[in-house]
């Protein structure tokens, strides 16, 4: 296997896996599970921040893929699958990193109701629109994958 692929397998497979531990913490959060929802969080942060890491060292080692299909197919299908996937990216990232800093910050200053007052229901509803922009950034990102190397792969 060379490089190139081994580099994309990386970034989809740590990207899914930071994913999987991501729901396996909003799964915990639901239970009420504090300390394992920290702790799947605290990991899903640290494997996609790996991930950001495999993807821009991709990106400067190879460049960006090219589209194979033709013009028109361009248009319709990759460019508004690979704007949206950007969108939800970016959103994710700045969702998460907001949401990362009021877990280790204002929640630990509380507990019970002063949780609450320290800024728990704020933490929870950015982490509602946070798992809709990851779980979309990954359904882009899928999609973007198949149509780069499976649909229409560059000769």
């Amino acid at each position: 296997m060379d490089t190139k692929s081994l580099l994309w397998y990386m970034v989809l497979g740590s990207l899914t896996l930071g994913y999987l531990i991501a729901m396996a913490g909003v799964r915990s959060a639901k239970k009420h599970h504090l300390l394992h929802h920290s702790r799947h969080m605290m990991t899903a942060c640290t494997i996609v921040g790996l991930w950001l890491v495999a993807y821009v060292v991709k990106q400067v080692l190879f460049g960006r893929e090219r589209f194979g299909g033709t013009e028109s197919d361009f248009w319709r299908l990759y460019a508004p699958v690979f704007t949206l996937h950007m969108v939800l990216a970016i959103s994710t990232i700045g969702l998460g990193a907001g949401n990362l800093y009021l877990g280790l910050t204002r929640l630990r200053q509380g507990t019970g109701m002063g949780a609450m007052v320290a800024g728990v229901s704020l933490h929870r509803r950015l982490g509602h629109w946070l798992i809709w922009t990851f779980s979309g950034t990954m359904v882009t990102a899928y999609l973007v994958y198949l149509m780069l190397f499976v649909w229409f792969p560059s000769s």
